[in-house]
């Protein structure tokens, strides 16, 4: 389960919060949290906040993510850095490979992070995973 694709959640450009949803059902009921990076979210990190609500048999979650345009100037910096030392010692006969590593790089440029949402109960753990990326312009 948790090798399906990743659900992209698209930031519009010059968007600065995000939101993401995860919806879970189960009987005994659902406890849902999220992780990124690797790591649980804690509760005190400003720039998550999670409102969680139960409707029947259905656990929702709704994370905020603040401060995007902070990833994406990172981002931006990284992808200059990348781009500059991957190409800066070639020689010429390679560039036939340009376009497939342009089109790498620009994929990996709009990518902001995966969120993993986790829906636990007592008889098991599943997990989703939700990738935030910058809404491209002219894609």
């Amino acid at each position: 389960e948790s090798e399906a694709e990743p659900v992209p959640v698209l930031v519009p450009d010059g968007g600065d919060t995000a939101q993401l949803r995860c919806r879970a059902q189960g009987v005994p009921g659902v406890q849902l949290h999220w992780e990124h990076q690797g790591h649980a979210l804690s509760p005190d990190e400003a720039r998550f906040q999670e409102h969680q609500w139960r409707e029947g048999p259905w656990t929702s979650s709704l994370l905020t993510v603040a401060n995007v345009s902070q990833d994406r100037a990172r981002l931006r910096d990284q992808y200059h850095r990348l781009n500059w030392d991957q190409y800066k010692d070639r020689h010429r006969y390679q560039y036939q490979n340009w376009h497939q590593d342009q089109n790498w790089d620009q994929d990996r440029n709009r990518t902001l992070g995966t969120f993993v949402c986790v829906a636990q109960n007592p008889l098991g753990t599943v997990r989703r995973r939700l990738q935030l990326r910058l809404a491209g312009t002219g894609t």
